[in-house]
Formats: structure tokens, C-alpha cells, sequence
């Protein structure tokens, strides 16, 4: 049998029996690349029967799916058991979170192609194919990534993102890419296991952007990044996902950049380097100390002296895109309100 997805929005799902002479598992899976593909999951239930149907649904002969739940508590582990016979491995254990049922997956797999994919997000038709239909075309790729299509809880589309970074400096530059709508999305990113062989696991230090990080390090390395102007996945937003925590996600994001940003051993262009350093600084002091003299009712005299202050010690604020257009909006013939912080 193979697996045959309703259309998602009526999350319902249907087995069929193929068409007759369609048998998977007689097709030459030696000219298709193994992709493994990792879910990590925990107490995502209402949604997981949905991410493994959307896996399986893709009929992909060379597919290695790999389920890492960290002992949930719901319903999540009879959904898995439903789908047993097609799933390469799965376990359902306490772990250390979703880093580490991450690398639990990854050191499980054998694939050429690795993905993963969380328990409330999915795959489009046809993913898979052409995934492995690029990597044969393109096999230095080390990277590749598509459209990803931005859905509520109930798969409705409520819009899409397509990344565009392709060096080290871009990725890092969290103020005019990553936040500017250039950055990747998860699920619709696949790379290759000879450079996870090279660069190691996802840091499980980390809680919010250990997949940013992990891209980062790709790029690092030198890694050639291509992408295909193709929706590939789904992205749920839901009202319990930690990256709705956007304060915290953002001083993860800023505490992962700061040392790579003043690690001259990276070869970054100098100018750029300075900028990169000048944003960093400008949004982790000169606004921090905003935020607090504001929150502290600091008088302006004292709120400026302090400011003054930051910026000789830190001057590098002053080559800040963003620091001159916070001075232009002050001396502006705005609303009193519109520039109250100052």
C-alpha cells in the first residue's frame, strides 16, 4: 500500500491501494539519494498525524523517516504506531528537548540528504522528488532550500517566505537580512550529510535558533547554498510555539552573532565586519539603555548623559544604519509621542 494525503485543510487522512504495477519498493532506489527525514516531536497530537502523512504521502522510494518524541504525555505515540511499518525508526523516550532529540535523529540516520521537520509543520506534494532531482542535477550543493509557505493552525495559507542569503556576512547580518525577510525557514531547508560529517551536531545549548546556528556554521564552511523558487513546505504558527517568545528568540540570535561578529580568524570584509559590529552594539546597548532609563523614569538630561556615555565608550554605534534614523525621527517634527523613548 501506499499512503495518499486528503488535501490538509480537512485534516483527515486515507490509505489506497496504488495503481496496479506501481510498486515502490521495486523502483531502483540506487538512482535516488536516501533523504532522511527527522521529526522531532513532544505532545503535538492535534498535529503530528498530519507532519507524518505529509512525509509518507510523498511516496519518495529512498526515504529513511526517523520520529525522536521526548515521552509525550497525549496521543502523539498511537498516531505513531499507526504509521509504524512505514517509519525507518521512531522512539518515544524522555530527552533533553528538541535539540537533542534532534542529534538523536541525525545520529541515527544514514541518508546523503537530511531534513527535519517538526511535529506541527509539513511537506508539500512532491518534495522530496524534487529535492533529489536538484542534488543529482547540482551535487556540489552542500544547502538547498525552496518557497515555504506560511499557514495557521488550521492550514490555511496566510503567507510565504523565500530566503535569499548565500555568504557567511549575510547570514550574520540579523538587521538588513535575517529580520528584512531574507532568512531561511526551517522546514523547507535540506542539506547534506558529508557536511554535517564536517561540522558536527546542532548546539543544544541553545533553545530558540539552534537551526539559525547550524546554518551559520554551514556557511562557514564555505558551503555552496541554492535554492528553487518553489513552495516545499508548510510552517504553522500556532499559539504555544517558543518562537512566538520573540524577546527571548532575539537575544539568542544576538548572543549566537556577537562572537562570530568579533572572531577576526572569520574572514569577513572588514567594512562589513565594522557595520555588523556597529548594529550589534546599537541594539544591545544603546537600546537596552533606553529601555531601562525609560523603564527606571530617568529625566531626558539623564537618559542622554547616559547615552552619551555608551556611545564613547562603544563608537562604533556611530557606523549604525538604524542609530542615525533613530536621531533623525528626535529632531523630526513628529507627534511628541512618536519619539516619547527619547
Amino acid at each position: 500500500m501506499s499512503l495518499s494525503p486528503l488535501p490538509f485543510s480537512q485534516n483527515k487522512f486515507l490509505w489506497v491501494e496504488p495503481e496496479k504495477g506501481l510498486d515502490n519498493d521495486n523502483l531502483e532506489q540506487s538512482k535516488l539519494p536516501r533523504i532522511s527525514v527527522i521529526t522531532p516531536s513532544y505532545n503535538q497530537g492535534q498535529f503530528i498525524e498530519e507532519t507524518i502523512c505529509s512525509v509518507l504521502g510523498q511516496n519518495y522510494p529512498n526515504l529513511e523517516y526517523i520520529i525522536i518524541d521526548g515521552g509525550s504525555t497525549d496521543n502523539t505515540v498511537e498516531i505513531i504506531k499507526k504509521y509504524e511499518p512505514w517509519i525507518t525508526y521512531w522512539v518515544s523516550e524522555p530527552d533533553r528537548g528538541q535539540t537533542h532529540a534532534l542529534n538523536k535523529g541525525i545520529e541515527k540516520s544514514t541518508g546523503e540528504i537530511l531534513a527535519y521537520l517538526n511535529s506541527d509543520d509539513y511537506y508539500l506534494p512532491d518534495t522530496l522528488l524534487t529535492v533529489a532531482a536538484y542534488f543529482q542535477a547540482f551535487p556540489n550543493t552542500d544547502l538547498f532550500h525552496g518557497k515555504c509557505r506560511y499557514v495557521n493552525e488550521k492550514g490555511e495559507k496566510v503567507g510565504e517566505q523565500f530566503g535569499n542569503i548565500q555568504k557567511i556576512e549575510e547570514i550574520l547580518d540579523l538587521w538588513h537580512v535575517w529580520w528584512a525577510k531574507r532568512q531561511f525557514v526551517q522546514p523547507e531547508v535540506f542539506w547534506t550529510k558529508r557536511i554535517t560529517n564536517q561540522i558536527g551536531l546542532f548546539n543544544e545549548d541553545l533553545n530558540f535558533v539552534m537551526d539559525y546556528e547550524y546554518w551559520s556554521r554551514i556557511l562557514r564552511f564555505g558551503a555552496k547554498v541554492s535554492r528553487i523558487d518553489a513552495e516545499l513546505s508548510c510552517f504553522r504558527f500556532t499559539t504555544t510555539q517558543k518562537s512566538n517568545q520573540s524577546e527571548l528568540v532575539a537575544e539568542e540570535l544576538l548572543n549566537v552573532v556577537r562572537p562570530l561578529i568579533w572572531d577576526y580568524s572569520l574572514n569577513l570584509p572588514n567594512k562589513h565586519r565594522l557595520v555588523l559590529q556597529g548594529n550589534w552594539l546599537y541594539q544591545s546597548a544603546f537600546l537596552k539603555e533606553i529601555k531601562n532609563s525609560v523603564e527606571g523614569s530617568d529625566c531626558k538630561l539623564i537618559r542622554w548623559l547616559k547615552l552619551i556615555k555608551i556611545i564613547l565608550y562603544h563608537p562604533k554605534i556611530l557606523l549604525a544604519l538604524d542609530f542615525y534614523q533613530r536621531i533623525h525621527q528626535l529632531f523630526s517634527p513628529l507627534p511628541q509621542h512618536s519619539r516619547s523613548a527619547l
